[in-house]
């Protein structure tokens, strides 16, 4: 999981655009063992986001350059994802 995806679930749950179980919290979804937080290197994962200039959703920039900094695809049911990044850069859930 990156460290983006929780900041993403932390400003929807306070914009109220999603409700988390009861007792549940971003910072405790980073610690269920079902996930592995990811720690990529800031200035590369960041440099990476510089390239990204198709999208101005700063969590999907950080999203898909923590993906390709560690040559993974991106899981999304964002249909602009998914036909941006195509097969070789996303998972469609």
């Amino acid at each position: 999981m990156s460290p983006a995806s929780l900041l993403e679930i932390q400003f929807l749950v306070e914009a109220g655009r999603i409700r988390l179980r009861s007792g549940a919290t971003a910072s405790r979804l980073a610690e269920d063992d079902r996930w592995a937080l990811d720690d990529p290197p800031s200035v590369g994962w960041f440099g990476r986001a510089l390239e990204i200039g198709w999208t101005r959703d700063p969590f999907d920039r950080l999203l898909i350059a923590h993906a390709r900094l560690r040559g993974w695809r991106v899981a999304t049911s964002d249909r602009v994802l998914l036909d941006r990044l195509g097969p070789d850069g996303s998972v469609e859930l």
